[in-house]
């Protein structure tokens, strides 16, 4: 029985190393493939110009200094690596080159940016405005911007009707100014002492000209929309919205040419400023606007509520004071006929209190209770005082506290809204990683060795950088081990990115579940190695652990 724990250890010992010389022949019998693969390759080379390729073969001409550098086949000695790591280490560069070549963001580890480089460009892809839109994956080849099928789908093409929205507006105001100035004149208003028509002499002709075009610009955009999406674009109600706005333009244009000037015409030509509401889906693109635009949205069930808050405080109000003062000046109150008709104005009527109260809580309230104080009492001003404070303040407050939380209960629930945060972060990491890497890799192989780790790694600022990120450095060589996922002795940027992201913040759920089930896995493991052992040498001494009074410990740590 003394010799049951050694037997097990040296069974498990020798099970481990066959299991290592399988995986060692098996990585030698790949690097051998490797090697007659770019022998059979380069057997015309070979053969014309009498290269030897088993000591070094020249791609610089091909593939470029860096990458033939990292493809060189070296003569095998005493001092260089056994050929599998070689080459593990060879592909590991290989791809580095060209995830680094690909990474688009320089800098320096003294400058580490604090925000993502910038992203790839957008032109070409569909706008994400909803869940759908987000998680929907382009197949096949990307189609060019230029093509009608790509332009429409982009978010570009979105954003440029959009900015004519913007512009169509401007000369609506344009057009509203100019007819004010015609008003103005004939009225005979001070300031106004020229018509319209001598002030801004090609206003009309402008309006009319620029009018056309946007018309022009939108039923282009209707028809491409319809050409391209199809039925899709049919079902949408936005489209439907697009849609009624150009046939009500071409028939504002149709009756502008007919000599018209009647309301209805000038109603019809209103109509345009609808087209403004377009631009709440145009926002559905920056964060921000589509925080306050969903909030909004969402929070009209809190704004009801609210409402009618307000409506009954301010009534109650209303009241009180127009009781107490029609009380007041029907009792005998000495008040001039100006006094009473002041009073009059404010508090005559329901409707005029009404609008004094929503006045006094929400914006003048000093004239009103001046007005209070210097024509009936000044005992007023603790009713001002009180008011303003229980209802100026603490209501009011409540309110901007309850658009707040539904505001914040927006951002933290939307889909689009949390998915763009995540991807944000995650490029503000990789810049931050790339320009740790671009520093740490002095010997500029693409890859960080151990000793370019250790180097770094003795500067304190380094392990406050990477504290600041999340992750402790009190353990360097473990830190670097733990990322090193090949055990190659060396760090590429992809492994320097997803390892730092993995090992920084604290444990997570998934994590600890991770690591259960791999113990729960390796457990298994060894319990069936036990068990096939008893069952091979019944007669060895060698007894399954689950007659034992406790967890007995091999020599390599496990306890079963």
């Amino acid at each position: 029985m003394e010799h049951e724990p050694e037997t097990l250890a040296s069974r498990l010992a020798d099970w481990l190393a066959e299991r290592f010389k399988e995986e060692r022949s098996i990585a030698e019998s790949r690097h051998e493939a490797v090697i007659a693969d770019m022998r059979k390759v380069f057997a015309p080379i070979e053969t014309s110009g009498g290269v030897d390729v088993s000591a070094s073969v020249d791609l610089s001409a091909s593939l470029g200094p860096e990458i033939a550098e990292s493809t060189i086949i070296e003569p095998e000695s005493e001092d260089i690596p056994p050929p599998y790591v070689r080459t593990r280490l060879k592909m590991k560069r290989s791809f580095a080159i060209g995830n680094l070549r690909r990474a688009g963001t320089h800098g320096t580890f003294g400058t580490f940016s604090s925000m993502a480089s910038a992203s790839t460009s957008r032109v070409g892809q569909p706008s994400p405005l909803s869940l759908k839109d987000s998680l929907s994956v382009a197949k096949g080849a990307r189609t060019p911007i230029w093509h009608p099928s790509a332009m429409v789908r982009s978010y570009a093409f979105e954003l440029f009707f959009a900015f004519l929205i913007l512009l169509q507006s401007i000369t609506m105001a344009i057009e509203v100014q100019y007819t004010g100035l015609q008003w103005g004149f004939e009225l005979q208003y001070a300031g106004y002492d020229l018509p319209a028509s001598q002030v801004w002499q090609h206003v009309p002709s402008f309006i009319q000209g620029i009018d056309v075009f946007f018309g022009i610009l939108f039923t282009i955009e209707v028809v491409l929309k319809t050409a391209v999406l199809g039925r899709s674009y049919v079902k949408d109600a936005w489209s439907w919205f697009d849609i009624v706005l150009v046939c009500l333009w071409c028939l504002d244009t149709g009756l502008s040419l007919l000599p018209l000037d009647s309301p209805t015409l000038r109603l019809l030509r209103l109509i345009r400023l609808i087209r403004l509401v377009k631009l709440v889906r145009a926002v559905q693109g920056f964060d921000s606007l589509i925080v306050m635009t969903t909030a909004l949205r969402d929070s009209v069930n809190a704004l009801f509520w609210v409402a009618m808050i307000m409506l009954v405080v301010e009534m109650m109000f209303a009241l009180l004071l127009n009781q107490v003062l029609m009380s007041l000046v029907q009792s005998g109150l000495q008040l001039s006929a100006e006094d009473e008709k002041t009073l009059f104005e404010y508090f005559g009527t329901f409707p005029r209190s009404m609008l004094t109260m929503f006045q006094f809580t929400l914006g003048t309230w000093v004239p009103v209770a001046r007005i209070l104080q210097e024509v009936v009492s000044p005992y007023f001003n603790i009713f001002s005082l009180l008011h303003k404070v229980t209802v100026g303040f603490a209501c009011i407050g409540v309110i901007n506290g309850v658009f707040m939380q539904e505001t914040l209960k927006v951002a933290q629930s939307d889909d689009v809204i949390m998915m763009r945060d995540v991807a944000r972060r995650e490029k503000i990491h990789a810049s931050k990683m790339k320009d740790f890497f671009r520093y740490a890799d002095h010997s500029k192989d693409y890859v960080i060795t151990h000793e370019e780790w250790q180097r770094v790694m003795e500067s304190t600022h380094a392990q406050h950088w990477f504290e600041a990120q999340g992750l402790n450095m009190e353990d360097a060589n473990a830190v670097f081990r733990l990322l090193d996922k090949d055990g190659s002795q060396s760090i590429t940027m992809d492994e320097l990115i997803k390892g730092v992201n993995q090992l920084k913040g604290p444990a997570r759920s998934l994590d600890l579940l991770m690591m259960t089930e791999r113990n729960a896995q390796l457990l298994s493991q060894v319990t069936g190695l036990i068990q096939n052992n008893g069952k091979k040498a019944p007669g060895s001494g060698c007894h399954s652990p689950t007659g034992t009074k406790g967890p007995s410990q091999t020599a390599f740590g496990f306890q079963v």
